[in-house]
């Protein structure tokens, strides 16, 4: 479907900011979704709703035990020491790191996306340890928060696109890049991070960033949340995709969100959710992603998705 003619105004300024307001989700759609919401007595902590994570949904069926963990990727329950490192000899993660989709109509799983083998077959990749996000939804101190400022002459509170990617470590997953883009597309701020924590895993393969790359970086955790909280008020509208793992990464509490998983929602319905990549092929038939994530790409992709459904809205 052509795009319709629509004056370039309507997409920048304050009529920008105005019609995209109808895409901002509500705080208990935020909360629904994984998202970092603010603790009714403790500054500074969170709680998270992590019942509709599908990353975290194997561990919420299994008791652990205080030094126990599953791993994320191939789902063997192991050990680890008090300062999150697992124990010992405990046998190479082997893995599957592409997907294997269920058909709702014949109730069987398509075969692994990375190797083409079935379902049931053995992990066609191997790691040296097995990682586990869970402390990402149980570590819940140290977060920050957007603060009302006061309102612009044009009631424009700004609108910006951002992503991250993030490596595995003894605690989780921690940011290691993060890129933000304005409304027209341009870098507003884009660093590379220094992990909070020791790294297990830099998941170069999705993350396209290596041990190299970081080796000299010095900016931290709070140099970023410190600009950001300079950059954005809490009435700044941020868009991402699945943005609740991006606010998690950055240990960021905001209210003013639009989440292109829930503006293009999968067909069966939450919590299913459609992929970066296919979404941006599906709807502005371009290729993203071939050669693993990259931060800038796919923010100014969540800015060129949510541009198109205004332009059909106005049309």
């Amino acid at each position: 479907m052509p795009l319709p003619n629509i004056d370039p105004n309507l997409l920048k300024g304050p009529a920008f900011y105005k019609v995209m307001q109808r895409h901002v989700i509500s705080p208990r759609k935020q909360e629904l979704n994984g998202y970092p919401r603010p603790h009714p007595y403790c500054k500074n902590r969170v709680v998270i709703n992590a019942t509709n994570l599908n990353s975290f949904r194997p561990k919420s069926a299994v008791s652990l035990a205080l030094y126990e963990r599953i791993c994320d990727r191939c789902n063997t329950r192991y050990n680890v020491n008090s300062t999150g490192s697992p124990l010992g000899e405990q046998g190479v993660c082997c893995y599957h790191w592409g997907r294997s989709f269920r058909n709702p109509q014949t109730k069987t799983s398509n075969p692994f996306t990375c190797c083409g083998q079935n379902s049931e077959a053995k992990g066609c990749t191997t790691a040296k340890w097995h990682i586990s996000n869970i402390e990402n939804i149980t570590n819940l101190e140290d977060y920050v928060q957007t603060k009302e400022k006061p309102p612009p002459t044009d009631d424009d509170y700004g609108i910006y696109a951002l992503d991250c990617e993030m490596c595995y470590t003894t605690e989780g997953s921690d940011l290691i890049c993060i890129t933000v883009v304005s409304s027209d597309c341009k870098i507003a701020y884009k660093t590379l991070v220094k992990p909070s924590n020791p790294v297990l895993d830099y998941n170069t393969r999705f993350s396209g960033i290596t041990e190299d790359d970081l080796r000299d970086v010095t900016t931290t955790l709070e140099d970023v949340q410190t600009f950001l909280l300079n950059l954005f008020s809490s009435k700044t509208i941020l868009i991402g995709h699945d943005f609740g793992a991006d606010l998690r990464a950055l240990k960021m509490v905001h209210d003013t969100v639009v989440d292109t998983s829930i503006v293009f929602p999968h067909a069966r319905g939450p919590p299913l959710k459609r992929g970066l990549k296919k979404l941006v092929f599906d709807i502005l038939e371009k290729t993203i992603q071939n050669e693993g994530h990259n931060s800038t790409e796919d923010a100014i992709a969540c800015m060129e998705l949510m541009i198109w459904k205004v332009k059909h809205f106005l049309g």
